[in-house]
């Protein structure tokens, strides 16, 4: 097995122009990390010089290390290898938000809009952590999803500080060389990274936030915007006014500081939680109900299906979300158990009291089989078709009118379907969306068996 310093490699995570990102372990302890090594591209080395990569590459491993905050990622080791090369060491987490998004390399094309409370929650999470960056003097200068961590807790962590700067520092570069990620980055740090300031940070946040809560976007031209609650009616209108200061093309227009525009943020969801109260009253006086209907039986079979194949196989749309008509007809049974008539299906209706790794999942299952969890028998891991047809979240508004039949504390649901040797296919109840993840990432099982099962 291949080493880096003391480190077990196990995976290439990703590449960028500063270097590459693995997957790792520490040996006897097992501990997984993920080992950020110098492996610059060349066009990088050749506009900076060697020297300059290797201090910039060490200065943010000093920049990371020196903080402590729960939505900073934490350093845990620096060191060089066998040729000189220094690299450190980060906690390791299986999620991000750009792959909650859904988000590819068509940074343009729209993503998978967030649930409200989960895209305010991770907005007031990184805003926090940028708080805590700014008091420090630290800019980040590259803040999109693929650099926001999501940990076991779905909390986020901020990574990634090769761009970062002191306030008010200039650091030598070639005229050419851009900083930031288009879509993402200010127009006044696009022009010119040296005039980057707080504001240039938060209007990164703003586009997140943007992103999150409609699946697309800003305009990225000055002048009027169309309003996110145009592009997402659930939203109310509650946060058009804070949505669109913060990417304000102006950084005059923008909030100041993280602080501000947190207390903003939470406000909008204040009075969002207050139309959509009305909003659901006015539901129930209509007598709205949502009935899934009937509908063949899931597939029950577990299979391997590899990623390129998979929107073949599940029944999902492009943006990896259960298709229109195969939401559950559920109503929950004495013993915490709920039955989706429909589908002849009876589900554990909450799941592992802890996150468990793919192996211990099926290990939990079977122990309820053996223990005849309700007095059934032939509980196992459910099938990423089982798992659509409980995750499907209705549209718009009633997706947050209707009560939820399931325990929402099993966010992430492991399914018994394979993606690869390494790889298993899961759901999130909350988002309403399938994904995979490393087996050695730790999600929740929720059992499910066969309902004449006895």
């Amino acid at each position: 097995m291949r080493r880096i310093g003391k480190y077990e490699i196990l995976a290439l995570l990703g590449r960028g122009g500063m270097g590459r990102v693995y997957k790792a372990r520490l040996p006897v302890a097992g501990r997984i990390v993920a080992l950020k090594l110098l492996a610059p591209d060349e066009t990088l080395t050749a506009l900076l010089g060697e020297a300059e990569v290797d201090r910039a590459f060490c200065a943010e491993a000093g920049l990371l290390g020196g903080l402590r905050h729960p939505h900073v990622a934490q350093v845990l080791d620096f060191d060089r290898d066998a040729r000189g090369r220094p690299f450190y060491c980060l906690e390791f987490f299986c999620q991000n938000l750009g792959l909650l998004l859904a988000e590819t390399y068509r940074v343009e094309a729209p993503a998978r809009p967030l649930p409200v409370r989960t895209a305010v929650r991770l907005g007031l999470e990184v805003l926090d952590g940028l708080d805590r960056l700014h008091a420090a003097g630290i800019l980040h200068r590259d803040l999109k999803p693929f650099n926001v961590m999501l940990d076991d807790e779905d909390r986020a962590k901020l990574i990634d500080f090769g761009l970062s700067a002191r306030r008010g520092e200039r650091r030598a570069r070639h005229g050419g060389l851009a900083v930031g990620t288009p879509c993402y980055t200010a127009p006044e740090q696009e022009a010119d990274p040296d005039r980057a300031d707080e504001r240039s940070d938060l209007f990164s946040v703003g586009v997140m936030l943007w992103r999150m809560l409609t699946g697309r976007l800003p305009a990225e031209r000055p002048g009027p915007r169309t309003s996110p609650s145009a592009l997402e009616p659930s939203l109310l209108g509650a946060f058009d006014e804070v949505l669109l200061r913060a990417v304000a093309h102006d950084p005059a227009g923008r909030f100041q500081d993280a602080a501000s525009m947190a207390r903003a943020l939470a406000t909008c969801q204040k009075d969002w939680q207050a139309a959509l109260a009305e909003a659901c009253l006015l539901r129930q006086e209509d007598g709205t109900r949502h009935s899934a209907g009937s509908r063949p039986g899931p597939r029950a079979e577990a299979r391997t299906v590899r990623p390129g194949e998979a929107l073949l196989v599940f029944p999902l749309d492009l943006l990896w979300r259960p298709l229109p008509g195969l939401a559950a007809d559920l109503s929950p049974l004495p013993g915490d158990v709920v039955a989706d008539r429909a589908a002849g299906l009876v589900w554990q209706r909450s799941g592992s009291p802890h996150p468990l790794d793919w192996q211990g999942a099926r290990e939990y299952c079977a122990g309820l089989d053996r223990e005849r969890f309700a007095g059934r028998t032939g509980w196992r891991l459910p099938t990423v078709d089982e798992l659509a047809s409980i995750v499907a979240r209705a549209e718009g508004t009633d997706g947050y009118c209707l009560d939820p039949v399931f325990d929402r504390r099993q966010g992430r649901l492991w399914s018994a379907d394979r993606a690869s040797r390494r790889a298993a296919w899961c759901a999130d109840a909350r988002l309403g969306c399938v994904c995979r993840q490393d087996t050695d990432c730790l999600l929740h099982a929720r059992a499910v068996c066969r309902a004449e099962t006895t």
